[in-house]
């Protein structure tokens, strides 16, 4: 039995599913999770929640030990600063990022299943959690989730919506180098959501993989 089969069977005890969420930078993930919410799903943002760890001591004094320039005196982060650090294209950008995963995993993971347990004891209903985290592969955390959902969109349309965000173009090619290859995520997904028209039918794919977990969780 693998990871996935041993988690479906605990799932399927404690009435919660997990979907682990992934896809290219700009790809519709975001727009994916709230309608997965909107049709009652509870959902966890990782990266969300790491950028709120950046507030815990124990991260500021690792942060500080290794990059005095990046927290002020006042305990604030510069992100832009980080960033540039950990997503530099070059081997020393990927010892910075290495560090920062480091730093953030465990404490990240404790932290999903502090939050998961919580859903558990929340009711007798079952619950569908979106685990929304784009290293979930890298860090692991695929053996937390019953099924990934690959959230997909042609590279020109992740690239229009970086830049409309205010990203330069060049961050799709600097953060994704960092990541497990698109094609490979997308190969080991259970389901897969078209996302790459604004316009798409996603309340409607949503729904369809709501269903096929349900009955699956049933047999």
């Amino acid at each position: 039995m693998n990871k996935r089969e041993s988690n479906q069977r605990e799932s399927s005890r404690s009435k919660i599913v997990v979907l682990g969420l992934v896809g290219g930078i700009g790809a519709g993930k975001s727009f994916a999770t709230k309608e997965f919410v909107a049709q009652g799903a509870v959902a966890f943002n990782a990266d969300e929640e790491a950028r709120n760890m950046y507030d815990n001591s124990e991260v500021l004094a690792a942060f500080r030990a290794r990059w005095r320039d990046v927290v002020d005196s006042e305990g604030r982060v510069d992100r832009a600063k980080l960033a540039a650090l950990v997503f530099a294209p070059t081997p020393q950008g990927r010892r910075e990022l290495d560090f920062l995963n480091a730093v953030l995993r465990a404490p990240l993971a404790a932290r999903f299943k502090e939050w998961r347990e919580t859903i558990v004891r929340d009711g007798t209903n079952r619950h569908v959690v979106v685990l929304d985290a784009p290293l979930l592969f890298e860090a692991g955390w695929d053996a937390f989730v019953d099924y990934v959902v690959f959230v997909d969109a042609s590279e020109a349309t992740r690239r229009r919506r970086i830049i409309e965000r205010g990203w330069r173009e060049d961050e799709l090619e600097r953060r994704e180098r960092t990541q497990t290859p698109l094609a490979e995520k997308k190969a080991r997904a259970d389901f897969i959501i078209d996302a790459d028209q604004d316009d798409s039918n996603m309340p409607l794919q949503v729904e369809r993989i709501l269903k096929a977990i349900t009955r699956g969780a049933e047999r």
